[in-house]
C-alpha cells in the first residue's frame, strides 16, 4: 500500500523505503568491487578478449550510474519524509 502524506505513519513508511534504497546502494557498491577485481584479473592475465574487458567495464559503469541514481532518490525521499514530519 503506497504511503500517503495524509496518513500519520507516512514518514515512518517512507523512512523504511529510504533504508531499502541505502541497502541497494551498498549492494551495488559490493557488485562494483567484485567487477573491479574481475577487471584487474583480466588485465593481469592478458588473455581475455577485448570484448570481455569492455563488457566488465560497461557493467561497472552501470553500477556507478545506478548507485548515483539510488543515492539521489534516497536523498530526495529523506527530505520529503522530513517535510512530512519524520
Amino acid at each position: 500500500m503506497p504511503s500517503s502524506p495524509d496518513k500519520p505513519d507516512a514518514p515512518q513508511r517512507i523512512a523504511a523505503r529510504v533504508e531499502l534504497l541505502r541497502s541497494d546502494v551498498r549492494r551495488l557498491a559490493d557488485c562494483a568491487e567484485r567487477l573491479r577485481r574481475i577487471e584487474a584479473e583480466l588485465e593481469e592475465g592478458g588473455a581475455a578478449p577485448p570484448w570481455l574487458r569492455e563488457s566488465v567495464r560497461a557493467h561497472l559503469d552501470a553500477c556507478a550510474v545506478a548507485a548515483a541514481d539510488l543515492t539521489e532518490a534516497e536523498a530526495r525521499l529523506s527530505r520529503y519524509a522530513e517535510r512530512l514530519g519524520g
